[in-house]
Parts: structure tokens; C-alpha cells; sequence
């Protein structure tokens, strides 16, 4: 994996970091998280933890980016979907 994508994969993860604790701070302030929307945004942190725990073992073992690059990309759209799905729910609710 060359160091420019790895910085690249870092940036998004961070990006994503920084999105998900914004939208979980939102719902705090409001004080209108429902416990379906707590479950999803603690799977959705989960499997977020997962990704960088996968990318810090490509780099640690020299894992070959092609190999995981499919995957992070995959997941990170399955992440970003089910930010979008916790959006969706809250507009349904009235929120927002």
C-alpha cells in the first residue's frame, strides 16, 4: 500500500469520524435519540472501528492496497448508507 493511499483511506475515516460524532451530538442535544437510532449509530461506530482496525493491519503487514481497497470502499458506502437510513428515520419522526 503506498503511503498516499493510505493517507487518503485516513483522511476519509476521519472525515467519517468527525460526520458520525456530529450527527450523534445533534441527536443528544435534542434529546430525541430513539433506542432503534442509538442501536444503528452503535453498529455504524462498530463497524467504522472495524475498518480502521483492517486498515492498520494491511499497513502493519504490507497487505498489498488492491487487496483491501474493494473491501474499504464497500464498506464505507454501507456505512455512508446507513448514515443516510438514521437521516431518513429522524426526517420521518419530525426532526430536523
Amino acid at each position: 500500500m503506498s503511503e498516499v493511499d493510505r493517507e487518503r483511506m485516513r483522511a476519509k475515516l476521519n472525515e467519517f469520524t468527525q460526520l458520525l460524532e456530529t450527527r450523534t451530538r445533534e441527536f443528544k442535544e435534542r434529546g430525541d435519540m430513539s433506542d432503534e437510532q442509538h442501536s444503528l449509530i452503535s453498529t455504524i461506530k462498530r463497524r467504522h472501528d472495524q475498518m480502521q482496525d483492517r486498515l492498520a493491519s494491511a499497513e502493519a503487514s504490507g497487505t498489498a492496497w488492491d487487496v483491501i481497497k474493494v473491501e474499504m470502499e464497500r464498506d464505507f458506502s454501507s456505512i455512508y448508507d446507513s448514515l443516510a437510513q438514521l437521516d431518513d428515520d429522524e426526517m420521518k419522526r419530525g426532526g430536523r
